[in-house]
């Protein structure tokens, strides 16, 4: 269990969250680093690409801190729609929809949906450091879209 501290010339606050990040208690259960993933999810919500590519750098060697990010992103969908929605599983979006999840996140979410976390956290360890990297990214795209556009956001 680690922090990620990172040295900059500002700072990004909750001040626009819509969900709340996962508890620095589950955090540490599962190994991750403690606040990357509200880091992560403030700095998207501040457009600040410079944060958001450094603090991202750090989950592609760190299976558990991914794990702890996908999963949020699986329970808040779980939550919003009443279990995982087909297209975040099969791949069945339409080809001009503005959300595509990608071949890792697809596959960790369908672990999500066999096993909870549990199978969160062993799809992640299992993905190379590229495939968590795109598995996160697309996660802080899936919470920031709901939050910005609620349920529409998969089905536009």
């Amino acid at each position: 269990m680690a922090r990620i501290l990172l040295i900059t010339d500002h700072v990004h606050g909750p001040g626009h969250r819509r969900y709340s990040p996962p508890a620095a208690s589950e955090e540490k259960r599962q190994g991750a680093a403690v606040g990357l993933a509200a880091q992560l999810y403030d700095a998207v919500l501040d457009n600040c690409a410079e944060c958001r590519q450094e603090l991202l750098a750090h989950l592609a060697d760190d299976s558990a801190t991914a794990g702890v990010l996908v999963g949020w992103a699986c329970l808040i969908v779980s939550e919003t729609y009443g279990g995982l929605p087909e297209l975040l599983l099969d791949g069945s979006e339409r080809e001009d929809a503005p959300f595509h999840p990608t071949a890792a996140f697809r596959a960790i979410a369908c672990a999500y949906e066999d096993t909870g976390s549990d199978g969160v956290h062993a799809a992640c360890e299992a993905c190379t450091a590229e495939e968590r990297l795109d598995a996160a990214q697309t996660a802080l795209e899936l919470v920031v879209g709901l939050a910005d556009f609620g349920t529409d956001f998969i089905n536009q």
